[in-house]
């Protein structure tokens, strides 16, 4: 895949969509550049977005739990965990912007 996005430390184009989909977090030690070899994450836009998309498929979880009476009830538990976290990978690969990390065991 062609990079298209950019380092927040050095600003070469080193990361594909595949590569900042799973970055990570604030929290977490994210992806390395491979032109500077600094860590890089997604940023504040990414951890509300995955809120609020884990919390409404908690509640659809919980929905399907106490209300459903089909045998199919576990699949839609399943395929709503499922699609929150394609959404929000998807939303890390195409949406907001790289950032340094916070954690003080990867910074320099």
């Amino acid at each position: 895949m062609k990079s298209i996005y950019t380092c927040p430390y050095c600003g070469a184009k080193s990361f594909n969509p595949w590569k900042k989909a799973f970055a990570g977090g604030l929290r977490t030690k994210g992806k390395v550049c491979m032109e500077c070899g600094q860590h890089c994450v997604n940023g504040v836009a990414s951890m509300i977005f995955s809120a609020v998309v884990y919390i409404a498929a908690l509640v659809a979880v919980l929905l399907v739990y106490f209300k459903g009476n089909s045998n199919w009830d576990y699949v839609y538990m399943v395929g709503a965990v499922a699609a929150a976290f394609v959404l929000c990978r998807l939303f890390d690969a195409f949406f907001g912007p790289l950032v340094k990390p916070i954690r003080n065991d990867v910074l320099n």
